[in-house]
């Protein structure tokens, strides 16, 4: 992986992230890579649909995410049919709603393993987070009123 040598600008003023490659003297090719990097890229939205599987996650458990084991003979006499699984049939939104169980459970401190997933679903990585910080921002909103 490359990176830029910083030693050589001690002591120059260097505002970011425009003229970072004069004053380091690097090639037009990584400063082109560098302001590539550095421009806005707009947060793409999530639909309403997805928004509303994010609300609904906030009443589902982290036992939802477990995989529904079928009852035995002597539990469905006793207990009834085995219940219907909680998940969700489009897999992009399933993904999305394990993102958003973990997340209202545990904020910031979630599985990598859940923002893998949704990212493998197919939603950005700007998308994700849009998500987390939601949730984590209407977590301390309702912490902040009812204290």
């Amino acid at each position: 992986m490359a990176y830029l040598d910083l030693t050589l600008a001690q002591g120059t003023q260097v505002s970011a992230p425009y003229d970072v490659s004069a004053a380091l003297g690097v090639s037009a090719g990584v400063a082109a890579a560098f302001e590539t990097l550095c421009r806005f890229r707009p947060v793409e939205t999530l639909s309403a649909l997805e928004w509303r599987v994010v609300e609904l996650a906030q009443a589902d458990g982290l036992k939802s995410l477990q995989p529904v084991r079928k009852r035995r003979w002597i539990a469905r006499f006793v207990l009834g049919p085995t219940p219907p699984p909680k998940t969700l049939a489009d897999e992009r939104l399933e993904a999305l709603r394990r993102l958003a169980v973990h997340a209202w459970h545990a904020g910031y401190t979630l599985p990598a393993s859940a923002i893998g997933k949704a990212v493998k679903a197919g939603y950005s990585d700007l998308q994700v987070g849009a998500v987390i910080d939601n949730i984590v921002g209407r977590k301390l909103a309702t912490r902040g009123n009812a204290a």
